[in-house]
């Protein structure tokens, strides 16, 4: 289960390259959490992001946006150390990709059990494509520390999903 909004402190994200982690905090807080030069260029984030985000209870949690790319892991890490809630992202035009597991696996390891995975992209599939994509993570997270999380379909184009995201 997720935490209560009082009991947040500090949310990461986690996903593969491309899979929308930067763009989801960016609609959710309005940060964009990519601010090297070289990340605007390549479009893509290689260190960490940070944001806050304003909860319904009037408290503030802290965002730690990382990097997905596989030359950028240690950079992953040092952001997922400490987390209280992952924002796990699976794009749904991919689905579970190499740094999925690697994110997930690092997750594991560091005892983080609160997660919400949100299939990213959902305006790029259909209904049978985006059960596909969460039978996918559903097999993906059995057995380890995020089994059972909830999953939410999210579009960045169209702000589908975004309420039941905030209402989480």
């Amino acid at each position: 289960t997720t935490p209560t909004p009082s009991r947040l402190a500090v949310i990461g994200t986690a996903g593969h390259i491309d899979h929308g982690k930067t763009a989801l905090v960016r609609r959710l807080t309005g940060v964009d959490t990519d601010r090297l030069p070289e990340e605007k260029k390549r479009g893509i984030s290689i260190d960490l992001g940070f944001a806050h985000l304003d909860l319904p209870d009037g408290g503030r949690a802290g965002i730690v946006d990382v990097p997905g790319h596989e030359r950028f892991i240690r950079n992953m890490l040092a952001g997922a150390h400490g987390i209280d809630l992952v924002l796990f992202t699976v794009a749904a035009d991919d689905g579970v990709m190499p740094q999925t597991r690697e994110h997930l696996d690092i997750l594991h390891l560091l005892g983080v059990t609160r997660s919400i995975f949100v299939i990213t992209k959902a305006d790029l599939a259909s209904g049978s494509r985006m059960q596909a994509v969460a039978d996918e993570i559903r097999d993906l997270i059995a057995h380890t520390s995020l089994e059972g999380s909830p999953l939410l379909p999210f579009s960045f184009i169209t702000g589908d999903g975004l309420q039941a995201l905030q209402a989480q």
